[in-house]
């Protein structure tokens, strides 16, 4: 037989044992309350905190419902709550059907048949029905019945107040410790980057003016296609760089004119056996690096007289600025109507559809990254780690870093949504081992507290306990605790600083404090 059931037994004997009432003769009241009972209890909906007096057939019991609504942890505003008791000759429901204050409900119970039940609380709100299961009770027939059956027991040391008032005042969460997998890992610092054929950096091809091509001007955090042209650069132009183009073009016809004469002399003095076949060979090579000389100039004139064009209508011609690479534009370092010199930088390009993560590993841990089973690492900011497989481990460099004594590993990161920024800088964990069984609690829960590493547990509603913890492997936001904590209760996930401030505020209050 259970503890639970020698507790109820005993409960149940004094019950139907006893027929003390207040005396007949002088009617004389019992002075004394039937002893104070607390209930905590959690479904998906609600966390429920009852505080209650013992019940006693035909006495009114209020209930203290105190319903927090989850997973904010807010005081439930609006609403029904109802007590059931279950198990006699007829199911009997008391309810409240609205708060006295937020978070707080008062229903008064008055039982009407003594012994064994099952108590329920239903919770009714805009958020749906929530049934918690409070287990079994006992209505007894007196409440000396009452008394002898529950003993007046104090709270064990060390319990930490903290009330539902508090609780909903500030940031507060809790979280039931499970058992999880954790993978062995190494923690690492990291950066995002671009991969090695993913960025591009576009440059100036000439000195010039830059133009926008057709609409507007590229803008950061636009989309460009492989290809596509980005701005009209204008080469700068003076009037004494046209007169040299004119100059050279006459210049190299000459040049040419003079070499086939040259050439052609020296084909007639050949015939005659005047000069060697020699001396003919090398005046056909001037000859023809005279043509094409001649070619390049009128070439060199022709580009010019294009973007001369361009100036003067503002369409055509110019050096048209393309990138190569299909992406997102990250930087953009360049206004219409500048002017640029050969080489600058213009544009950022880069492809955020897929990210490289890289991460430094400590030269001490560089021994264990033999066989790395994936990654995991967490962003600044974002709700959940990312997690990585093992198929996305692109290598090492194997190359200590003399700086900052770091090997770099490089993994890729799919972003298709392109939520990840590049540069970021993030906390990964590299996974190095398989996966052990442990219990765990959310990394928020643990506080540094002097030399120690102690959680908040979540007793009862409104009690806390301290507990120092012996911490083991982190994965995926939660954290292996190898002593201090057994599966299946609540820790403090937000709000731990608030209860360890409330530590120093006394004892906790009895049960049935004023609200």
């Amino acid at each position: 037989m259970t503890p639970r059931s020698l507790i109820l037994l005993a409960a149940l004997t004094a019950c139907s044992g006893s027929n003390e009432r207040p005396d007949a003769a002088t009617n004389a009241p019992t002075a004394a309350a039937p002893p104070a009972l607390s209930f905590t209890s959690w479904t998906d909906r609600t966390e429920l905190f009852v505080e209650l007096r013992a019940l006693v057939r035909g006495r009114p019991t209020p209930f203290g419902a105190h319903v927090t609504r989850l997973p904010d942890f807010s005081a439930l505003g609006a609403g029904r709550v109802t007590v059931i008791l279950r198990g006699g000759p007829s199911e009997e429901r008391f309810s409240a059907e609205r708060p006295d204050v937020p978070g707080i409900f008062r229903p008064v119970a008055i039982p009407t048949t003594a012994g064994a039940r099952h108590l329920f609380v239903e919770v009714q709100s805009g958020d749906g029905t929530a049934t918690h299961d409070l287990g079994d009770v006992v209505v007894f027939e007196t409440v000396e019945a009452a008394q002898r059956a529950i003993p007046d027991t104090p709270d064990p040391a060390g319990r930490i107040p903290f009330l539902k008032e508090q609780q909903w005042q500030v940031e507060f969460g809790t979280e039931a410790a499970t058992a999880r997998a954790f993978r062995p890992s190494i923690a690492v610092t990291g950066t995002l980057r671009a991969r090695g054929d993913g960025e591009v950096i576009v440059a100036a091809p000439v000195a010039g003016r830059v133009v926008r091509v057709g609409g507007a001007f590229p803008r950061i955090g636009g989309e460009v296609a492989a290809e596509a042209p980005l701005a009209l650069l204008v080469p700068r132009l003076e009037a004494s760089d046209r007169a040299s183009l004119d100059l050279a073009v006459t210049s190299a016809r000459l040049d040419l004119a003079r070499a086939t004469q040259e050439r052609s002399r020296l084909d007639a003095l050949r015939a005659e056996g005047a000069v060697p076949e020699q001396r003919v060979v090398a005046a056909a090579h001037v000859e023809e690096e005279a043509r094409a000389a001649l070619a390049t100039a009128e070439r060199r004139r022709l580009q010019f007289q294009s973007v001369e064009q361009t100036r003067n209508r503002g369409s055509g011609g110019g050096v048209q600025v393309r990138s190569p690479l299909a992406g997102t534009l990250i930087e953009v370092e360049v206004a219409p109507g500048a002017f640029v010199e050969a080489g600058a930088a213009l544009f950022h390009v880069a492809d955020l559809t897929r990210l490289w993560l890289d991460a430094r590993v400590p030269e001490v841990d560089v021994g264990r990254i033999g066989h790395l089973r994936g990654a995991w690492f967490e962003l600044p900011g974002a709700e959940r780690p990312i997690e990585l497989g093992a198929e996305a481990y692109l290598g090492g460099d194997h190359l200590i870093d003399p700086t900052s004594r770091t090997m770099t590993v490089l993994f890729a990161v799919e972003n298709p949504d392109a939520r990840l920024p590049l540069g970021a800088f993030v906390r990964a964990h590299l996974i190095v081992g398989e996966a052990v069984q442990a219990v765990a609690v959310p990394a928020g829960a643990i506080v540094d507290d002097g030399s120690q590493r102690v959680v908040f547990v979540q007793v009862e509603g409104e009690a806390f306990e301290r507990r120092a913890v012996r911490l083991g492997d982190s994965d995926n936001g939660y954290v292996a605790v190898t002593d201090g904590v057994r599966t299946g209760e609540r820790v403090v996930t937000r709000g731990a600083w608030s209860v360890k401030l409330a530590a120093s505020g006394g004892a906790v209050p009895a049960h049935g404090h004023s609200h």
